[in-house]
């Protein structure tokens, strides 16, 4: 008996060391994004040409508006070219989009992707280009979007991952989703660019120099989480990447569970996988070469989702007040403060409103499905999972 108690200490302590660690490490960069300014920029050298790369699948009834967005920017229209990647497409959504003055790319892949998508661009790209921009169908960028990416070139920075905002919260589920986005801006990327690490790609709203563009886009291979791929490859080889906090795209979010489900599946799907590949090759070149992003970033993909954390730090918490082992019961309390105390200061001050407590009810069903997620996302990364758009204006 006195073994069995042993046995369940050391296990319990095992759980409560990985979670425990999960949580002070979002707490740290928590608050070092909640103390972080935004870099100082070089004055205005010259407006650079920039091509804006929009990859869409089957996105026939939104596209207008992102093209719209692109074309009103506050920045010489002699110094941007749009190219639309139009997979799929209704003959009809085509005739109309030729009417905009973009490079209209149709395609039919055989295994539709993002990064087929990307790869197609390639050959489209005016050699007077100096900035590539990656956009998703549903991305509006800010009036002055590319002049303040613009001057953060002047600055030297290579790839830059700028502001993706939600532009709904119509729903519980898109609320929720708008929330984690910021915390993942707070935490990712602005807490890490504070202590100088690379901050985290989110698959759109990123700018590249062109021949940084021209370099990886070819190597990527991913059906899933292609933003994961091209990360590891670029601090791989050291290529850092800033965070633009002021330079603002719209994102419109999730609005139901089943959307929720889908997209969450994708994305825990290419993290699991990425891990497995890159743990071991970014310990190496964290020994060998000192490569702390490249760890810094399979160490990421080790984390629980955030939803799951605090469940399982809030569950573990309420049955360690029954049991008679107060170190233990204080250690699990803290370690669900520290988590809650990250989200809840990475949270901007705009969702402090009543909604969002009533959005806050849908959390057992998110934490539910999440938890399903453990046992199903087998193979997942192998699919092609859209995940499908309905806010056309805003």
């Amino acid at each position: 008996m006195q073994s069995y108690h042993h046995i369940v200490i050391v296990f319990e302590s095992i759980i409560l060391l990985y979670l425990g660690g999960n949580a002070l490490y979002l707490l740290f960069f928590a608050i070092a994004g909640f103390l972080h300014s935004e870099s100082r920029q070089n004055p205005f050298n010259k407006f650079r040409h920039i091509t804006i790369v929009i990859t869409a699948y089957k996105e026939d009834r939104i596209m207008d508006t992102v093209i719209q967005s692109a074309l009103q920017q506050d920045y010489p229209g002699e110094m941007i070219e749009i190219i639309l990647i139009a997979d799929t497409f209704a003959e009809e959504s085509l005739q109309r989009l030729r009417n905009y003055p973009i490079k209209l790319v149709e395609a039919r892949f055989s295994q539709s992707t993002k990064v087929e998508s990307l790869k197609l661009s390639l050959s489209y790209l005016n050699p007077k280009t100096d900035i590539v921009i990656i956009l998703d169908a549903d991305n509006l960028m800010e009036l002055s979007f590319l002049r303040k990416l613009n001057l953060a070139l002047d600055s030297g920075f290579r790839v830059v991952q700028c502001h993706r905002s939600a532009k709904n919260t119509n729903t519980p589920f898109a609320l929720l989703d708008a929330i984690s986005e910021e915390v993942n801006n707070n935490i990712f990327r602005a807490g890490h660019v504070a202590v100088g690490l690379s901050a985290s790609l989110i698959g759109s709203a990123m700018a590249f120099r062109t021949d940084v563009y021209q370099k990886y886009i070819p190597l990527l291979n991913a059906v899933g989480g292609f933003d994961k791929e091209l990360e590891l490859k670029l601090l791989r080889d050291r290529i850092f990447i800033e965070y633009l906090g002021n330079a603002f795209v719209l994102d419109e979010k999730v609005q139901s569970s089943q959307v929720f489900y889908k997209q969450r599946k994708r994305w825990m799907s290419s993290q699991i996988v990425y891990l497995g590949r890159d743990f071991l090759p970014s310990v190496l070149a964290l020994i060998l070469h000192g490569n702390i992003n490249y760890f810094n970033k399979t160490l990421q993909f080790s984390l629980l989702p955030r939803i799951l954390l605090l469940g399982i730090l809030g569950l573990a918490s309420i049955v360690n007040l029954f049991i008679d082992n107060p170190v233990f019961r204080w250690l699990w309390f803290g370690a669900f403060a520290a988590c809650a105390l990250s989200i809840l200061i990475s949270t901007p001050n705009q969702y402090y409103r009543k909604e969002t407590f009533k959005a806050l009810l849908y959390l057992p069903m998110a934490f539910i499905l999440m938890f399903s997620l453990l046992f199903r996302f087998r193979k997942v990364n192998r699919q092609f999972i859209h995940t499908d758009h309905d806010i056309q204006k805003f």
